[in-house]
This record gives C-alpha cells, structure tokens and sequence, in this order.
C-alpha cells in the first residue's frame, strides 16, 4: 500500500465490525430503513421555536420516535433532574443505562420507558442524540433482535442511530465541551468514537448510493473529517454494496 494511499479512520477490527453489523442492520430492518432520510438539525424536520421546556423536549422526543417509526403504545418518555434513577423492580434495561448521564432505557410492564436528564435540554441536538441513542435501544431490545447482555449491544446501538439516519446528531455529540467552576471539562456521549462515528457514516452513504451528500455540512469539523478520509477509502477499495 502506498505511504499516503487511502486509509480509514479506524482500526481494521473496527472497521470489520462496522460493516458486519450495519449488514445486520440491513437483515434485520430492510434497505428502506438505511435508505430513509438522513435527519438534519433543520426547520424541515424540527419545525416551531425551541426554549427548552420540557414540553419541547418531549416534543423533539416524539418527533425522533415518529422518524423511527415507533407504534407510540409502545414507549413512554419520562424527564428527570440530575441523574436518572435507579431501575425499578421487575424492569429490563440495557447494562449501565441507568448510569449514563444523558439517558436511560428499560421495560416495565409491556412499555419501553426511556427517560431523558433535563440538563440535555439547553441543546436541542443534544436532545435528539439521547433520544436517538435511547428509542435505538428500543428497536434493537422491544422484539429481542439483541440482548442487553451483549458485550457490544452499546456501541450497536450508536450504530443503530447512523443506520436509521440520525447519526449527525450522535456523531456531534459523541464529545462535547463545557465551561464550569473548575474550567474547561470533555464529556463523552455515547459508546463509539467520532472516527467510527465517520467511518460509520461514510459506510452508510455508500449503501445508499451517495457519494457527496449535502447532510455532511451539519457534521462538526472532527466527524466531517473523518467521513471524508472514509469516503476517499471506500472510493478506493469500491466495497459492494
């Protein structure tokens, strides 16, 4: 290979299990699913004004819900200050979600229950990546498609955003930065890195037959690069679709 030929932006082990799972994706969801609609953080998809209410992030909530196409009987969303609480008896949820500072998910009684921390709600595309991440776990957990058992059911679940077309939002949001008392700190939303965020990204384009699509201006600078470097990679090895 030449010194400055084509390379992804991950490893080979992560670029194998990226295409293995999002051709599990495709097995189990169909090509219309992957081929739906890439969201993107506009008026066309998030119409009104947003003030970070709870009623606006339930709203998003829905919105993201209705894009997934998930029967609304079969969720129900709860907000909650600080961290989520801890899991309620007889209820099954994905290992350490209850830990996460961004979300959690669970079922109780028939009812997927997601429930989203209201410090996610000064951002509204922070809103959507947990909601994504969340109502994610849903379509993989609900119908036994995976076992929250599984030592990689997290990351398929990021995986699962970029599949079903929301992952600008994730990919974004998989580091953020913010100020406090003791300055600057990085947080980490999700289980995958933005290289396989781009890696993932770009993977997904390439099923759908895209080549140079216009979503990509929405990709913050990091996760942008690493999409293109993908894109220049699956160019040159032209894998099948």
């Amino acid at each position: 290979m030449p010194l400055f030929g084509a390379r992804p932006p991950v490893e080979d082990r992560e670029r194998q299990w990226i295409e293995k799972m999002l051709a599990w994706c495709v097995e189990q969801f169909g090509r219309e699913a992957v081929e739906a609609e890439v969201l993107t953080p506009t008026p066309s998809f998030f119409p009104g004004s947003y003030r970070g209410t709870p009623d606006d992030v339930l709203e998003v909530v829905d919105l993201v819900r209705a894009h997934l196409r998930i029967d609304p009987a079969e969720i129900a969303v709860a907000l909650y200050e600080g961290r989520p609480a801890a899991r309620p008896t007889g209820s099954r949820t994905a290992p350490g979600g209850y830990q996460s500072v961004a979300g959690h998910y669970s079922v109780r009684d028939g009812v997927g229950v997601i429930a989203v921390g209201m410090d996610n709600a000064p951002d509204p595309r922070r809103v959507v990546a947990v909601a994504a991440h969340e109502l994610c776990h849903h379509k993989l957990l609900y119908r036994g498609l995976a076992r929250p058992d599984e030592r990689d059911h997290e990351p398929l679940t990021d995986l699962a955003t970029v599949f079903f077309g929301l992952g600008i939002f994730t990919a974004n949001a998989a580091f953020t930065f913010s100020q406090g008392s003791g300055g600057w700190r990085r947080q980490q939303l999700g289980y995958i890195n933005q290289p396989m965020f781009g890696y993932a990204l770009a993977r997904a384009a390439w099923l759908r037959g895209e080549r140079n699509p216009t979503w990509t201006r929405y990709l913050d600078t990091n996760p942008r690069g690493y999409f293109k470097r993908a894109m220049r990679y699956l160019a040159k090895e032209s894998p099948a679709q």
